[in-house]
């Protein structure tokens, strides 16, 4: 019996320190499945983990499973080859990685002559830019977060050549905000954090920490059932999205006058700096249901809105962010409400776009008509049925916040992911490339990011 009695005690012993080594392995590892100092289980990662910026590439994949889904289908095409393009005035940026250090290349000016139709695309980006932010802002966004992630990194990131854009319409071979998900489009596109994840300098938005910060505090303040039940908008009615230029005032005339809708078109002052209407991003959240709208192509708003413990409302995005990925569709048309819900012969929604359309029950956002003309009906569908409704909105915030997937650390994460993946196949002529940079008074080094952020010139002939 005392044998027993000691093996019984070896057991429990042996189970103990099992435990306590397991539980150490999974705080180094960043796993979202770790146990806390009270043996209960949690299914994300702690705060402690999601502010951390050195966390390197396996703690990075463990604690952000699918973070950088992106990335891996991009890099799934294969090898391609990175063409030295002119640095026109599309906002294109050509830079290098080298010893762990952002170098800026070759000149960027605007090129000595524009044709009539250049001129007014040009004119036209500029005005939009006045009223969100300018090219040079967006620019520095992008270098400040990659300069970020380099130098964090507890790992050395490779060298590499690359090019990045920031209007709005993607630019295949190099990165950008967003990327087309119309199949039929092919070609590589590589699709970074938005210049937000540094800041978006408007008095109604800020960084992306802050906003998160004021979206947790009315969050915990007020409870689902106390949201204001409307749906809310507030944007430019003319900035119409490519595929859908009726998308804004359709939606205006869906809305006029209806008691479940705060729907207005923002009345900007006469500098373009701030609208009279506005509110702030994280005000939003106030409001049971959302309405997001594209842009020209993509909205950067959509990631603040996926924070929010709120239903977003929107027609199939017919563009992808770095976080689009994570939305699981609920498609109108499935409701009992639609036409088409008690056909015997209509096939279930399909899109090309998104093929996938889920259930109530495992939805975090909606997808109605591009016209909005079930709008109305989709949001008194929602009020009919609280339980799915509130569940929704849970699964929203959870997919995006609760999970990390716009933290600090998933953010260095996800572009030490893209330096690492487009540097996997991208194939550079190494000898065009440093005779451009040196006849770009660089030496065939490129300006280092810390001196172009003060200069705002790629070469020191342009500074001296």
């Amino acid at each position: 019996m005392a044998f027993v009695r000691r093996r019984n005690v070896h057991l429990v012993l042996f189970c103990v320190v099992l435990l306590m080594v397991w539980q150490f392995s999974c705080t180094i590892c960043g796993t979202t499945n770790s146990i806390n100092v009270l043996g209960s289980f949690s299914r994300y990662p702690s705060k402690e983990t999601t502010e951390s910026l050195f966390l390197n590439e396996q703690q990075c994949r463990a604690t952000f499973p699918g973070l950088t889904k992106e990335i891996d289908d991009t890099v799934a095409r294969g090898p391609f080859i990175l063409d030295k393009k002119p640095d026109d005035y599309q906002g294109l940026v050509q830079a290098r990685i080298k010893d762990g250090k952002v170098r800026c290349a070759g000149p960027r000016e605007e090129r000595a002559s524009l044709t009539s139709e250049e001129i007014l695309a040009l004119r036209r980006h500029f005005k939009v830019a006045r009223m969100g932010t300018n090219a040079s802002q967006e620019r520095q966004s992008v270098l400040y977060q990659i300069h970020r992630a380099l130098v964090t990194s507890p790992t050395p990131l490779p060298d590499t050549v690359f090019a990045f854009s920031i209007i709005d319409y993607p630019r295949q071979d190099a990165w950008s905000f967003s990327r087309s998900n119309d199949p039929n489009i092919k070609g590589n596109y590589w699709v970074m954090p938005h210049f937000s994840f540094w800041s978006w300098p408007k008095p109604f938005l800020g960084t992306m920490d802050q906003a998160l910060d004021g979206i947790s505090t009315i969050e915990h303040r007020i409870p689902w059932e106390k949201k204001i039940d409307k749906a809310i908008w507030r944007g430019t009615a003319w900035f119409n999205s490519v595929g859908n230029t009726a998308l804004r005032p359709n939606l205006l005339a869906a809305t006029k006058d209806q008691d479940w809708a705060d729907v207005e078109d923002l009345r900007w002052e006469t500098n373009g700096i701030k609208a009279k209407n506005s509110i702030g991003i994280e005000d939003f959240c106030k409001y049971k249901y959302i309405i997001y709208t594209e842009g020209v192509t993509y909205s950067g708003r959509l990631p603040f809105h996926q924070a929010c413990r709120s239903i977003i409302l929107t027609p199939p995005p017919s563009y992808m962010m770095h976080t689009t990925h994570q939305l699981r569709p609920l498609f109108s048309s499935t409701l009992p409400f639609s036409p088409s819900y008690n056909s015997q012969t209509a096939p279930p929604p399909h899109n090309p776009r998104w093929p996938d359309s889920y259930s109530p029950s495992t939805a975090n956002i909606i997808f109605v008509e591009p016209d909005w003309s079930d709008l109305h009906q989709t949001i008194e569908w929602l009020r009919a049925h609280p339980e799915f409704a509130e569940g929704i909105a849970n699964r929203q915030r959870e997919s995006t916040v609760d999970k990390g997937m716009l933290s600090p650390a998933a953010e260095v994460c996800y572009w030490r992911s893209l330096v690492r993946g487009w540097n996997s196949v991208v194939k550079i002529d190494e000898g065009a490339w440093g005779k451009w940079e040196r006849e770009g008074g660089t030496n065939g080094e490129g300006m280092r990011f810390e001196s172009f952020a003060l200069t705002g010139e790629t070469t020191w002939e342009s500074v001296q």
